[in-house]
């Protein structure tokens, strides 16, 4: 039984950890859901919610940051170094931080989510991408990745963080915001252009993952 990763269909949570089975060529089979479908599914979670992992012996592993911790050691894209593990997390875990502040405006009305998106980018949202943009141009001073000169799993989270706030389904984020940031739109799109990632987005780039493709 391949490892079955349980999620909506939509890049969300669960992306970093489907481009992490793709780029480590590691089998595994993409279960999606409704919010219908999930209904049923989500007494059989740990924590009542996605993504969750099940394994071949049928335990469940849920929390994203674990789950794409995990993978990425399955993969070889989690540093061994402990230092270096804890740079990858670091970059991760201000990606969170950045993601954050826009939790509340999901549950909005239309008008009123673009207006607090937009004081958002002109606020702390603003500060957070500044402080990460000084953090990824270093690391391109030093060999162009995250932790250790190589691709890691926080490589892949930053693509898949600065993707999605640009993806079509963020109303009140312009499809550009990434111009005001040139290091970010620099790093995103050399990502983009890994060739396993660069390939799961020309069989899956449309829809809210339009944003996932590499600039042109």
């Amino acid at each position: 039984m391949a490892l079955r990763l349980h999620y909506f269909a939509g890049p969300g949570r669960a992306e970093v950890s489907r481009l992490l089975f793709t780029i480590g060529g590691i089998p595994f089979e993409d279960v999606g859901y409704s919010w219908e479908t999930f209904a049923e599914f989500k007494p059989k979670t740990p924590f009542g919610q996605v993504p969750v992992l099940e394994l071949p012996d049928g335990k469940m592993l849920a929390q994203s940051g674990a789950i794409d911790r995990y993978v990425a050691k399955l993969a070889g894209l989690y540093p061994e170094d402990p230092l270096q593990a804890a740079l990858a997390d670091q970059v991760v875990f201000q990606l969170n931080d950045f993601m954050d502040l826009f939790t509340p405006t999901w549950t909005m009305e239309k008008d009123a989510k673009i207006k607090a998106r937009q004081e958002i980018l002109a606020g702390k949202g603003k500060e957070k991408l500044q402080a990460l943009a000084k953090v990824l141009e270093a690391a391109e001073a030093e060999g162009g990745y995250v932790a250790g000169g190589k691709l890691s799993f926080a490589d892949v989270a930053v693509f898949v963080n600065l993707s999605g706030i640009t993806s079509p389904i963020m109303d009140g984020i312009p499809a550009g915001l990434l111009d005001e940031y040139p290091v970010l739109k620099a790093f995103r799109n050399k990502i983009a252009k890994v060739p396993a990632i660069k390939a799961y987005y020309e069989k899956y780039g449309e829809g809210p993952r339009a944003s996932f493709q590499p600039d042109p």
